[in-house]
């Protein structure tokens, strides 16, 4: 049950030289609290899956690299494998030097709310 995003930016001291990517923390508890039960850098591709290896991630938020292409769009899965359907669609990501708050709930295009088992970012 996938059910919020925040979006922040970074400066490029945090990804170094790797344009496009984003830093994923997922929480199973409200309100994002400062420790995530799920962390990672997930990297613009066409093809990579990244399996959310916590169970219950129902919150995310999404650190942006300032390079981040304003195309970028994050895709959550339902399944580890980012097979079949995407479950979740997030974005246009737009970098950006004010964090938003946590947004919510993040729901598949039937309008369910879901567990993110899989993320991909696609530019």
């Amino acid at each position: 049950m996938l059910q919020s995003i925040g979006v922040q930016a970074q400066s490029d001291g945090l990804f170094g030289p790797k344009l496009g990517s984003i830093h994923l923390q997922g929480y199973t508890q409200d309100g994002c609290p400062a420790e995530p039960n799920f962390s990672a850098d997930v990297h613009r591709t066409f093809t990579g899956c990244n399996p959310i290896t916590s169970t219950g991630i129902t919150k995310v938020v999404v650190i942006a690299n300032d390079k981040l292409p304003s195309t970028c769009i994050l895709f959550l899965f339902d399944n580890s494998d980012c097979a079949g359907a995407f479950s979740a669609k997030i974005g246009p990501i737009t970098p950006t030097s004010i964090p938003s708050a946590c947004i919510g709930p993040i729901r598949n295009p039937a309008g369910n709310v879901f567990q993110g088992k899989a993320v991909r970012l696609l530019c």
